[in-house]
């Protein structure tokens, strides 16, 4: 027990020092184009995304599911067919991924690379596709179980490395009715292990860390197990789940992070609620945030290839997310389709969007912000601080209104030297109001740490020492 935390003592150290410094991407959605394109596409990507502005962009990106699948060229990647068909044998209709071949993932991942972006892989343990139909003693009946055609003649797998077999006749969950994979008995243990570990090598892929997919539907012993097999790298899971106290039960037994499900909806309440009425403090309680019950283990995002659904003032989720504390992700399709790169609907310019914000965050918060509260007894704004390190990077306070007309603001006593006695400048702020999206006026910091901070209707500000 002694030595258990102490290990849990040195991972949590990791992950709050280095795991969740930065930025990090998803580098795809749902139905990206296909014929064997997006590989590329993602390399084209790879300098504007490591040097968003000023020299600080994204220090991690997230790549789909890159095995060949049940529906080859068509398929987003969930139903894994070949494990070790990156889109150089032709199997299932096509020579070729739907993203493109071997040798472009590997081109694109070496790029990033070569910019100090780490490279995530997707990865798919909960079910396998695809297999042919083999008589299974076990169902006593047939079941498309039999992998033993793959044309890389790895994983070839029988009935019983699934369930039910003799040992093992379910786990956590099955998906979608494909054959439900078992890590208690049969050959998937060991074999995606293996798997895992080649896709580390740089002549095969050269990925350095996980997302895993799905985890409600494996026992969360397995992904500890992935983690400690391949070195134990930045791991996320997907446990599509708002309860906070379930995700830090989960982030417990897996070791590994988690995405923050409930401060997703908990921010589409807000966003959502154009009218005004969200409660903007939700995204402080420890039930409605995991990011603020426990950041270190917390990724948070504001969409997803699954999940979409923050559709009005998504900016106002972006200016939290990438100014608080947790890993942020920033979703593909709205930095490129819904152009909130610099502010889409919310206006363009120095001054808004996405990358102004982590601009924000990785200058003067030099990534990883040390959080505040410091307003968070109205219903309409709230308002934090994060600490500084130095005079160039001297923190920032955050100001977010979500009332429909009105601008909102006052008072607050910032507790942070390098902003004491400055006159503050908004560095990042944005209004969805008409004629409402312009800076805040700079307002003086007195010695004792006094200060006004105001944020146009629903909107944000993000205050820094003016000059830097």
């Amino acid at each position: 027990m002694k030595k258990l935390g102490l290990w849990l003592s040195a991972f949590l150290i990791l992950i709050s020092t280095s795991g969740f410094a930065g930025v990090m991407m998803q580098g795809f959605y749902w139905d990206v184009p296909a014929g064997g394109t997006w590989w590329d596409t993602m390399k084209s990507k790879a300098y504007e995304l490591r040097y968003m502005v000023s020299g600080f962009g994204i220090n991690r990106i997230w790549f789909p599911p890159v095995s060949k699948t049940m529906n080859g060229a068509t398929s987003m990647g969930y139903d894994p067919y070949d494990y070790y068909d990156l889109g150089q044998y032709n199997q299932k209709g096509s020579l070729e991924t739907r993203f493109g071949s071997q040798a472009e993932l590997k081109s694109a991942i070496a790029l990033y690379k070569s910019y100090g972006v780490s490279c995530t892989a997707d990865i798919v343990l909960n079910h396998r596709s695809g297999g042919a139909s083999e008589a299974n003693p076990k169902t006593g009946g047939s079941t498309w179980t039999d992998f033993t055609g793959v044309m890389s003649a790895q994983c070839k797998w029988r009935w019983d490395s699934f369930h039910p077999n003799n040992y093992c006749s379910s786990d956590p969950g099955v998906f979608a009715g494909f054959p439900d994979v078992c890590f208690s008995a049969g050959s998937a243990y060991n074999d995606m292990k293996t798997w895992m570990n080649w896709l580390k090598v740089t002549a095969n892929a050269g990925f350095d860390s996980w997302r895993f997919d799905y985890v409600k539907g494996i026992h969360s012993w397995v992904v500890k197990d992935m983690r400690v097999a391949t070195g134990n790298p930045f791991s996320v899971g997907e446990y599509w789940d708002a309860n906070t106290t379930t995700l830090d039960s989960w982030v417990s037994a897996s070791t590994a992070q988690v995405f923050d499900f409930a401060l997703y909806y908990t921010m589409k309440d807000i966003c959502n609620n154009t009218g005004g009425g969200g409660y903007m403090p939700n995204v402080f309680d420890f039930t409605k945030s995991y990011a603020a019950k426990n950041f270190a283990a917390a990724v948070t995002f504001v969409g997803n290839h699954d999940t979409d659904e923050i559709v009005s003032d998504k900016m106002l989720a972006y200016a939290f997310i990438l100014t608080y504390k947790g890993y942020p992700c920033i979703f593909w399709k709205d930095y490129y389709t819904y152009g909130l790169a610099t502010g889409g609907g919310a206006g363009t310019g120095w001054g808004n969007g996405i990358k102004q914000l982590v601009w924000c965050r990785e200058k003067l918060a030099a990534g990883s912000p040390n959080i505040t509260v410091l307003k968070s007894n109205d219903g309409d704004w709230i308002a934090y601080q994060s600490g500084g390190t130095s005079a160039s990077a001297p923190g920032y306070i955050v100001i977010i209104n979500d009332n429909s007309s009105a601008w909102k603001g006052g008072a607050v006593v910032t507790s942070n030297s390098y902003l004491k006695s400055k006159t503050l400048k908004a560095y990042a702020w944005s209004s969805t109001v008409s004629g409402q999206n312009y800076a805040p006026a700079n307002q003086a910091c007195d010695a004792s740490g006094n200060v006004q901070v105001w944020a146009a209707p629903r909107g944000y500000a993000v205050y820094a020492p003016d000059g830097l």
